[in-house]
């Protein structure tokens, strides 16, 4: 897969300046977007986001200090590098650059190969910087799982133990039973969690490899159905099949199941009682190739546009409770993005709040 280039900005009031550095860029494969004043720049960067900036100083109506000052204002742009390129070669000037958010100082007229190594540098501590925040981001929900979402379970299975152990003679049968049951429900969910802990351990280390066969679609959404009927009962949720009995695709069958699992019991999570949960899977062509789309749709709670947008990204933590205080660590979404991308695929959701969600994903036809 081909690499997408590097944007730099570059904002300077002189179109021949513009003209030698796009120059200088374009030659050593980077992309570019021009700005002639701060104002425009400002107007770019509200639609696109580029990797770095390099701004002039002395320019009419807004300097570089306010426009890199105004950068560093929104909280969309204040991690975009900033290096001044000018004239001014003074110290106060080079110290109220820096004041202002710049990251680096490289004055006019200035040698192509020094302008390159710095944005090459800039734009490497950039990536490390962030790199550095997904894994801490990583590291801090795995530790919000072993430290929360894991400890509740078990602590249900120490206190209906205890419950049991101390008090047996006297409870009921009926008590016993629903000791048991609760026992049981925290034991597998325990059990989930610690699956898709080691999963994603595996997907962070690089071991965790698809082994894609042809397997049947179908079959593999009728058992994970069947498989939570009682999970669905518990809330009177019905569910309503809509695909055909052979739809056959390519991909790691352990990995599809694992989201069809995360995906439905997703859905009786945010189902009220007496709900709806549609499964439907259909052939489609898509870009000349033959793909197996499948939905999962429920006429739950749904979610707001801002909690869209933080769904499949692990920094975001985003954890929700169900219609019945259902819980869960938010890892699962994650996983399933990471399985189907894993197996060539995509997915997507769309959702509206009280309205209910689908969580839509595709896969490729066997041959």
């Amino acid at each position: 897969m081909e690499t997408l280039k590097k944007v730099i900005l570059i904002v300077d009031d002189n179109a021949n300046n513009l003209k030698l550095i796009a120059n200088v860029l374009t030659g050593s494969n980077y992309d570019f977007r021009m700005a002639k004043s701060g104002k425009l720049a400002l107007s770019i960067l509200e639609k696109t986001k580029p990797d770095l900036i390099l701004l002039d100083i002395q320019m009419p109506e807004m300097d570089g200090y306010e426009t890199c000052r105004r950068i560093r204002k929104n909280k969309e742009t204040d991690n975009i590098p900033i290096i001044f390129l000018t004239a001014n070669t003074d110290s106060e000037s080079v110290n109220e650059a820096f004041k202002a958010g710049g990251v680096d100082f490289v004055t006019k007229p200035f040698y192509s190969e020094e302008l390159l190594a710095r944005i090459n540098t800039h734009i490497k501590l950039k990536n490390q910087t962030e790199e550095l925040a997904r894994q801490n981001a990583t590291k801090d929900k795995f530790f919000s799982i072993i430290s929360h979402d894991l400890k509740n379970p078990l602590a249900n299975i120490i206190g209906f133990s205890e419950l049991l152990k101390e008090d047996f003679d006297e409870l009921k049968t009926e008590q016993i039973k629903s000791f048991i049951q609760y026992i049981y429900e925290s034991s597998m969910f325990s059990l989930e969690i610690l699956d898709d802990l080691m999963n994603w351990a595996r997907i962070q280390n690089g071991s965790l490899k698809s082994e894609k066969n042809n397997i049947n679609l179908s079959s593999l959404l009728n058992k994970n159905i069947e498989g939570h009927t009682p999970q669905a009962l518990a809330k009177n949720i019905h569910f309503n099949s809509q695909f055909d009995e052979n739809l056959v695709v390519n991909a790691d069958e352990k990995m599809i199941s694992t989201v069809v699992r995360n995906l439905i019991s997703n859905a009786i999570k945010f189902t009220p009682n007496g709900g709806e949960i549609v499964v439907s899977s259909k052939e489609l062509l898509v870009n000349n190739k033959k793909v197996i789309e499948t939905e999962i749709k429920d006429n739950g709670i749904g979610m707001s546009y801002e909690d869209l947008n933080k769904l499949f990204k692990i920094e975001h933590n985003f954890i929700s409770k169900g219609t019945n205080n259902e819980t869960g660590t938010g890892l699962g979404l994650i996983l399933c993005k990471e399985f189907i991308s894993k197996n060539d695929g995509e997915i997507r959701v769309e959702s509206k709040l009280e309205l209910g969600s689908k969580f839509i994903f595709d896969l490729e036809c066997a041959l």
